[in-house]
């Protein structure tokens, strides 16, 4: 017989900055999940600095060390033996193929749910998502129609990601003072930093006083910094790191920038619509099912650096316009991308998978 109150542990790769976006979703979750009847815990596959902020959100959490193969048994052994002590009703796996499934039942969940949420296979050279196969989960969740599409041999179900946006619409950028743009991402190649960089050299080119600040960590980041002194504008272009303080860098920002050659579902992009801050972004992946071009943002085509050039003086020179799309940008994260959607389908599916 199964608890009043089921339980759900959500499983991450790891604690480690490069899961941010899913942990925001997994907590999202679990605090508008609460108030429909489910108890919520996060296990992280590997350590890092997100799990302290795990535990300050008063969510219980653990880290185990566990690569997710076949061939670590002894981390494999350590999962299945804390997930057996939660008593866990679903698995909500947001990292892991067939060997975490069958621990997951192995442990005695009593549904295993995948999160797909990405369009490509990073750890394999960009592969397509299409040649995953999902033998032992009893649902999929993809985060946009993009996803989906590309997911053959199962039925997933799109449940797009949330946002806690504001009630009453954050107060405008100013319209004096330089342009300030911003970007959130790792540094690695599918980002394509490289593009933001280049706008913001074609901004100063045409007299616009534009700066770029880079929130965010990786490999390239000394490439990224030897190109913008390349380019001539090093001053302009700041490295901020991994930072925590997304609310109030959003807030300091005119426009978000999304230059990626990949994505699903971004969550910064959901980040910079409730911070009623327009974006000007690629058009890639779900990207487009955020964004209404024209509208609550511009979208260009995949690393067109000059027609994001042009986007951005289009914005930085018509203050007003950029405010207006800010605003359509808040109104659609209210309406469209809400947690308490999101938990309300999730909690659907769950409940659908736990009667099979």
């Amino acid at each position: 017989m199964r608890l009043a109150m089921p339980s759900c542990v959500h499983i991450l790769k790891s604690a480690g900055s490069e899961c941010t976006g899913m942990l925001r979703i997994a907590l999202g979750l679990a605090r508008h999940m609460a108030p429909l009847g489910y108890s919520t815990s996060i296990l992280f596959l590997g350590p890092g600095p997100l799990a302290a902020e795990v535990t300050g959100a008063g969510v219980p959490c653990a880290v185990v060390s566990w690569d997710g193969s076949r061939r670590d048994l002894r981390g494999a052994f350590a999962t299945w033996r804390w997930l057996r002590r939660q008593h866990l009703d679903v698995a909500h796996m947001h990292h892991g193929g067939l060997a975490v499934r069958a621990v997951c039942h192995a442990a005695g969940a009593g549904a295993v749910v995948q999160h797909i949420h990405s369009c490509i296979l990073e750890n394999a050279g960009g592969e397509s998502i299409s040649r995953l196969r999902f033998r032992a989960a009893d649902a999929v969740i993809a985060s946009s129609r993009a996803a989906a599409r590309q997911l053959t041999g199962c039925a997933p179900e799109v449940i797009y990601a949330g946002i806690d946006a504001p009630e009453t619409m954050p107060q405008a950028a100013m319209a004096s003072g330089p342009f300030r743009m911003g970007l959130l991402a790792r540094l690695v190649p599918l980002k394509n930093i490289e593009m933001a960089i280049a706008a913001t050299a074609g901004l100063r080119a045409r007299g616009i006083d534009a700066e770029l600040e880079i929130a965010g960590e990786g490999p390239l980041r000394q490439e990224l910094q030897l190109l913008a002194g390349k380019l001539g504008v090093a001053e302009a272009v700041r490295f901020l790191g991994w930072r925590e303080d997304v609310s109030s860098l959003l807030a300091s920002w005119n426009v978000l920038l999304l230059t990626s050659t990949t994505e699903s579902f971004p969550v910064s992009v959901l980040e910079a619509m409730a911070a009623a801050r327009p974006v000007v972004a690629a058009r890639v992946g779900g990207v487009p099912e955020q964004i209404e071009d024209g509208r609550s943002g511009v979208l260009v085509r995949p690393g067109d650096a000059p027609g994001m050039t042009a986007a951005l003086a289009e914005l930085a020179t018509h203050p007003e316009q950029a405010a207006a799309m800010g605003e359509a940008g808040w109104r659609r994260a209210r309406e469209c991308f809400s947690f308490d959607a999101m938990a309300l389908r999730t909690a659907k599916l769950y409940a659908q998978c736990l009667s099979r």
